[in-house]
């Protein structure tokens, strides 16, 4: 069965921004702290008769070209599959294409292993569905298919924060002080979400916090630290003469190598 090209998935990958497609969905295609692959490509019309919004007049190379394929995590690509009367073919282009427009970027080094390992857990995903549809559920019992999670090991392209380590630390503690102040915030009526700031850095820096070039780091290290200063409960310690972060220097004399 024809499948798509390395070259399609690294351009989606890229255009992704690393997101989930699905309006409103926070969840990374790939883990960067861990390594774990979790998106899926999916087809937006469906690759074979009989499937979610499949167009029979597509030939085979349009079925599985960049076009017709989008990044969605497990829990949206399920939801789009199962009903796809509520998400017609339009609507999952247009979701694509408002992600793209937010968080897409230019093709790095490192995306040609990515897209290697997501067609490669796109490969098991149909071997174990195949497997599935051959077990006789009848014979001794219920049958369990093991579902394998991959890893990567994601080298930081030079030249970006993610490839030296005292930034990445420093923003990550940065990060990590803003969502303690925000999240007790006890002005806010909204549900607090630890993932909006990465978005939010993602779209004004260009990228996640890895791979945003680092010659924007002390762009990226002055945003952050004004954030923290305008939580209210950061506000309130100011007031009483508190610190309510450790410069760079103070930082890397405390825990840097």
């Amino acid at each position: 069965m024809a499948k798509p090209t390395q070259a399609a998935i690294r351009k989606l990958f890229a255009l992704s921004g690393n997101f989930c497609a699905f309006a409103g969905c926070n969840q990374h295609v790939v883990d960067l702290e861990t390594g774990v692959i979790l998106g899926e490509i999916c087809h937006i019309h469906a690759k074979s008769a009989g499937g979610p919004r499949y167009a029979a007049q597509q030939s085979e190379k349009e079925r599985n070209g960049y076009d017709n394929l989008i990044l969605l995590c497990a829990t949206h690509h399920k939801l789009v599959d199962t009903r796809p009367d509520k998400f017609p073919a339009e609507d999952l282009k247009g979701m694509k294409q408002v992600r793209e427009d937010n968080f897409g970027r230019k093709e790095q080094a490192g995306d040609e292993a990515i897209a290697k390992l997501l067609l490669q857990v796109y490969t098991d995903a149909l071997t174990i569905g195949h497997v599935a549809g051959d077990l006789n559920v009848n014979s001794t019992g219920p049958v369990h298919v093991k579902k394998v999670v991959r890893k990567i090991n994601v080298t930081p392209a030079p030249g970006t924060i993610g490839a030296a380590q005292e930034l990445v630390r420093y923003v990550e503690y940065l990060i990590k002080k803003y969502n303690e102040y925000a999240s007790k915030d006890p002005f806010s009526s909204r549900k607090f979400s630890h993932a909006a700031i990465r978005n939010t850095i993602s779209t004004k820096f260009g990228g996640t916090v890895r791979n945003i070039s680092a010659g924007k780091a002390d762009d990226l290290i002055a945003y952050l630290q004004e954030r923290i200063r305008k939580t209210s409960i950061a506000k309130t310690n100011m007031s009483k003469g508190w610190r309510v972060y450790s410069t760079y220097d103070e930082f890397q004399a405390k825990y840097g190598s």
